[in-house]
C-alpha cells in the first residue's frame, strides 16, 4: 500500500463539498468493491498522475457552487 497516495488522497477528498463528495462516490463507486476491472483504469490514472505537479504554490482554486 502506498500510504502516501492514501495521506494524499485522503487530504483531497476531505477538500472536497459534500456535492462533490457524492458525486465522486457515484463516479468511483465507493460503496462497492472498487477491485472490479470497470474501476482499474481510475486507480491507474490516480497512481500514474499523482505527485506529477512538483510546483508547491500549485492549489485548487475555487470553483464556486456545483449545481
Amino acid at each position: 500500500m502506498n500510504l502516501k497516495l492514501v495521506k494524499s488522497l485522503a487530504e483531497i477528498i476531505n477538500n472536497l463539498t459534500p456535492e462533490e463528495k457524492q458525486l465522486l462516490g457515484k463516479m468511483i463507486n465507493l460503496i462497492q468493491d472498487n477491485n472490479q476491472p470497470e474501476n482499474q483504469s481510475w486507480h491507474e490514472f490516480i497512481e500514474n498522475t499523482y505527485g506529477s505537479i512538483q510546483d508547491e504554490t500549485f492549489v485548487r482554486h475555487y470553483q464556486g457552487n456545483f449545481e
